[in-house]
């Protein structure tokens, strides 16, 4: 009876954890669509596992210019999206720490800022954005590494 209980609430977790999560992708898709309609959109990411992670996006205008930001930063699925003040007018492309830690950000939202930077830079200079792989791929590599080591007679 109490592994069915178990089932159960796990089931109801996961349910609810799906339906934040889509509630959370929802609110991304409309501030996304809100920035582009003013033009292109720079966005930056920072992970957290277990601290809070942020994205940052930034509308911008042909020249590559800040009209008006957007973030989110947080741990869970609970965190909503804000109005990121302060880069107004500035180019996305020559955004620094120094700017981030004039407007007192947060770690991670600074990070985000300078990926949205470092990723505009990136395609305006025709080249793609490298994905970072998964964590899962992540492990799977560090495996094949290691076995191709062994096989090559190093030591383990």
């Amino acid at each position: 009876m109490n592994m069915i209980l178990l089932i159960i609430l796990f089931l109801v977790a996961f349910a609810l954890q799906y339906l934040l999560t889509f509630i959370q992708m929802r609110s991304f898709n409309e501030h996304y669509r809100n920035l582009r309609k003013q033009g292109r959109v720079a966005i930056g990411k920072s992970k957290g596992a277990i601290r809070a992670g942020a994205i940052a996006m930034f509308a911008i205008n042909s020249e590559g210019i800040i009209l008006e930001g957007s973030y989110l930063q947080g741990v869970t699925v609970f965190a909503r999206f804000h109005t990121l003040k302060g880069f107004e007018g500035m180019d996305v492309g020559k955004l620094t720490a120094e700017d981030c830690k004039q407007l007192h950000l947060a770690k991670p939202l600074s990070k985000a800022v300078i990926e949205a930077s470092s990723n505009y830079n990136i395609l305006m200079s025709g080249k793609e954005i490298p994905e970072e792989p998964a964590p899962l791929t992540k492990v799977a590599n560090l495996f094949r590494r290691r076995s191709a080591h062994t096989l090559k007679g190093g030591k383990q």
